[in-house]
């Protein structure tokens, strides 16, 4: 009878034979660990922390579950970009991504600013190196982490995170982090990628430095009307612990919005600037494999030929974008571009 009874004794969570946890038993114990990180937080929040840890656990799985098909296809792609080195892919994927900025460019003008300053601001290896430390760090801990989720010391056959509060494994998880991670690697590669960042977004601030400063003028100057009559039907509407919550709403809404049509007009000007620059890497880059293979006889560095196309090319693009938009099926297919856009023109508003 005692040996029946122990496991109860021995644990505030279920018990359960250890052949590993399934999906659902693993989403329970994160949603654990969340609540427990929570206890923290302020009493206020603890709530809020509680409804959203199913959502966050749900993020964090499929977060989980896209890290060795990113690895796959990354592996996948140099594995590609080797076996095609005969038909001179250097020369056909600019020309490929010149054509689309030529059509759909102005759907991204922070993304294709911020893809320069990257390449031309000179932090392009030491990020890539900086983001390769982190991501060994990081495997380093799961990898540990893995082994101590195996761990049995008292021998009866159940591992030993799976017999305490989700409280203590989350306390056990974080001293094996602390054990694991190399701290001057890891500040080292943080400070690179953080700098590195910095520049990109100063960088970006200097681009568009026009729309920031005429989106922040609009948003100044419609947030006091909007905040005059807007309060009042707020107040009225929400409970009286969250008032303190209007104004700084209204403040960032009023913001956003001001933000988004200044970057409406600056799109404007992005499209004809990327169908114009578009134009030209597909005309010169399109020469320069045909040159390679004897399809024709002048050298576009050489030759007006590829520009003068390049232009016609562009003209063509930019009554494309005023008076077309990108097609339905092919905006799902960017959705991953577009996110990063919207990520972008976060950070630049705020930043």
């Amino acid at each position: 009878m005692s040996t029946e009874e122990e496991p109860v004794q021995k644990s505030e969570l279920r018990q359960r034979p250890g052949k590993g946890e399934n999906k659902e038993e693993k989403d329970e114990r994160r949603v654990e660990f969340i609540k427990a990180a929570g206890t923290s937080a302020p009493e206020a929040v603890r709530p809020y922390i509680n409804k959203v840890a199913p959502a966050v656990v749900a993020a964090w799985g499929f977060g989980e579950s896209m890290v060795p098909v990113a690895i796959q296809v990354k592996d996948k792609g140099e594995e590609l970009w080797v076996l095609a080195q005969p038909y001179h892919p250097q020369d056909i994927f600019p020309a490929l991504i010149g054509l689309a900025m030529v059509f759909f460019g102005g759907d991204f003008p922070v993304l294709i600013a911020a893809v320069t300053a990257f390449k031309e601001t000179g932090v392009q290896q030491s990020m890539q190196r900086s983001f390769m430390e982190i991501y060994n760090e990081f495997n380093d801990v799961l990898a540990q982490s893995a082994k101590d989720d195996t761990v049995d010391d008292d021998g009866d056959g159940i591992p030993d995170v799976e017999q305490i509060p989700a409280a203590q494994v989350l306390q056990r998880k974080m001293m094996l982090a602390v054990k694991t991670v190399n701290p001057d690697k890891l500040a080292d590669a943080i400070t690179s990628v953080s700098a590195g960042a910095l520049t990109i977004i100063a960088s970006l601030k200097l681009t568009f430095a026009r729309a920031l400063s005429l989106g922040a003028s609009l948003g100044a100057t419609i947030n006091k009307p909007v905040k005059r009559n807007l309060t009042p039907i707020l107040e009225a509407s929400i409970d009286k612990q969250y008032h303190r919550w209007i104004e700084p709403g209204i403040n960032y809404t009023c913001k956003m919005l001001a933000m988004s049509f200044a970057f409406w007009l600056q799109r404007i000007i992005s499209a004809i600037h990327s169908a114009i620059k578009g134009g030209q890497m597909f005309t010169t880059n399109t020469c320069r494999y045909l040159n390679k293979y004897k399809m024709i006889d002048f050298d576009p560095d050489q030759s007006n030929l590829d520009e003068q196309v390049g232009y016609a090319i562009g003209i063509i693009g930019i009554y494309y974008q005023m008076f077309y938009g990108t097609p339905i099926i092919l905006s799902l297919v960017l959705m991953p571009l577009t996110l990063c856009e919207w990520a972008l023109k976060f950070a630049l508003s705020f930043a």
